[in-house]
């Protein structure tokens, strides 16, 4: 039995989601109906039950585990189990994506503040495709949701879309109570789980995260992780990962996901502020909810910087930061050459946020940001090169090699403030793209667009069909596949070369070789705003939206 529980499927086999059957025997069923105001956890349950594919598959797939621990229940014998013909259709497309994640490194999208609290939020997750992203990986930049039950869900359904998928949490994700006045027990029904602190949640959202199989220490995605040989049940030590020298001389390379932990501080904000005179603005902790849902141990104070030192230090002690600068430095060719794709769910850098004037709440730049990311991540361009580019290992592999590159490429994806975002400063390429709140979408959504990119692909979450959803909030039976608006894609194959061989002629497909990286820098309404305008903190004249007023005509000029 235990021979054939480890035995590995052969290569025609449907694929096996090994994840589900990571999930312990005595963990309680997610509920999916676990928040909303009134009718807002049926209207959820109508948009799980509609949804082409749920989480309740990958719980079938818990309940159906074997007992004696035997691995290896796919999501094929599940729908078998009930639907023969189901079971076959599902069969042939489980196949069909194993060929192409074979022929076809991942590619990477994002996204942050996904609100799955909102079901219009979760009925879009729930619309994508099973089968467009099952190579792919998927970076969520926090603020999923402050309930564990909704942030489990939700996690498992982007595992059932996608092969990889990364996690930072963000401010909503650590809040330990629900939105509004504390539940009483008879309102939460079983919902008995309480944390004494924001740290405790935040252990447990790191737990949750294992348990799910969603990565949050940093991994070098290769072209290989396209593949479904490997098992990606849990996050990978880093330390114990096997990467040849040949996997970059395949011409498609691959990119580090570093996963950045981090709380926001008041003195990320060294601008002026806006003067009494101008607008009496109260500071954040009277306005922000952050201040009142969240819970911090003594002595970390959430007025001063204690508690955004201390979430950082987490990325050394709990996130296994020094053992990502050591391959950085000492690992195979791969590891020290790749590109960077860091992500954060705060700002790194005050300049991605609108200047004071601009905003409706000027003080929001004192709770968006963290000095210690951008002191984290503004050396991994070039940490552990020497002047060819390749560290201490370039004396083994050759000086063709060690001459390469004098630095990495380097994105960086942030959230928090729900505006689109794609500027590069000093060498490091910073993107946003927020799922948002769905009246956002409504309210201004020429802020929270970011593209078209090369493809000619955008996202914009308000062009969604607004046939995928029904009238009572649920996914419509209508292909929304095919309706549903899909994330920002930032890793993609950007071209193709032919290699000389000495086999089939010049210019024949078989000598293509599909070369993957960043795409180029798109196009967003804040960020294009400011490659165009100088930054100007010094001036406090509020803009006219926040005024209240109509443009002037000197102003419209």
């Amino acid at each position: 039995l235990e021979a054939h529980a480890r035995a590995r499927p052969p290569s025609h086999a449907p694929e096996v989601r090994r994840s589900a059957s990571r999930v312990p025997l005595d963990r309680p069923r997610a509920r999916l109906e676990p928040f909303g105001e009134a009718g807002g956890r049926a209207r959820l349950r109508r948009v799980m039950r509609a949804a082409p594919a749920t989480p309740r598959a990958v719980e079938t797939g818990a309940r159906h585990r074997n007992p004696r621990g035997l691995r290896g229940v796919s999501h094929v014998s599940r729908v078998a189990a009930g639907d023969s013909s189901a079971g076959t259709a599902a069969a042939s497309r489980v196949a069909m994506s194993h060929d192409a994640r074979v022929a076809t490194p991942p590619r990477v999208f994002v996204m942050s503040d996904i609100h799955t609290d909102f079901p219009e939020n979760m009925s879009w997750c729930a619309s994508l495709s099973d089968v467009a992203f099952a190579r792919d990986a998927v970076i969520l930049g926090g603020d999923v949701s402050d309930d564990l039950r909704v942030l489990e869900t939700t996690l498992r359904l982007f595992k059932r879309k996608f092969r990889h998928v990364f996690f930072t949490p963000g401010n909503h994700d650590l809040w330990i109570k629900g939105k509004g006045k504390e539940k009483s027990e008879e309102q939460r029904g079983d919902e008995t789980t309480t944390f004494r602190d924001s740290l405790a949640k935040l252990e447990a959202v790191l737990s949750l995260c294992e348990t799910c199989g969603v990565r949050t220490k940093p991994f070098l995605l290769l072209p290989s992780d396209g593949d479904d040989d490997g098992d990606d049940g849990d996050d990978i030590d880093i330390d114990n990962i096997d990467v040849t020298e040949t996997e970059t001389e395949t011409g498609t390379g691959g990119v580090w996901i570093v996963p950045v932990l981090a709380w926001h501080h008041a003195s990320f904000d060294h601008e002026p502020d806006i003067p009494p005179s101008v607008k009496v603005v109260p500071p954040p902790e009277r306005v922000m909810s952050d201040f009142r849902l969240c819970v911090w141990p003594p002595p970390l104070d959430p007025g001063d910087a204690s508690v955004a030192l201390a979430l950082d230090a987490m990325n050394d002690t709990r996130l296994e930061w020094g053992a990502f600068l050591h391959k950085l430095q000492h690992g195979t060719l791969a590891e020290r050459e790749s590109p960077i794709l860091s992500f954060s769910h705060f700002l790194p850098r005050l300049e991605l946020c609108p200047e004071k004037r601009m905003l409706f709440y000027p003080n929001l730049p004192k709770a968006v940001g963290s000095d210690f990311i951008l002191r984290r991540i503004e050396t991994l361009r070039t940490h552990g090169l020497d002047e060819f580019g390749s560290g201490e290992g370039g004396v083994k592999v050759g000086v063709a090699k060690a001459r390469a590159k004098a630095e990495r490429e380097h994105l960086h994806v942030f959230g928090h403030t729900h505006f689109g975002w794609d500027q590069t400063l000093d060498g490091v390429r910073y993107v946003q793209a927020p799922v948002s709140y769905p009246h956002e979408w409504k309210q201004r959504p020429g802020s929270l667009v970011v593209g078209p990119d090369a493809s000619g692909r955008t996202f914009d979450l308000s062009s969604v069909d607004e046939d995928v959803f029904s009238e009572d909030g649920g996914v419509s039976s209508r292909d929304v596949n095919t309706a549903a608006a899909a994330p920002l894609c930032v890793w993609d194959e950007v071209g193709q070369s032919e290699s000389p061989t000495d086999g089939p002629p010049a210019g024949s497909r078989m000598n293509e070789k599909k070369t993957f990286g960043f795409v180029p820098e798109m196009r967003a309404r804040w960020s294009d705003h400011y490659k165009n305008t100088p930054r100007d903190p010094e001036n406090t004249e509020l803009a006219w939206w926040v005024k209240g007023g109509r443009k002037s005509n000197r102003e419209a000029r």
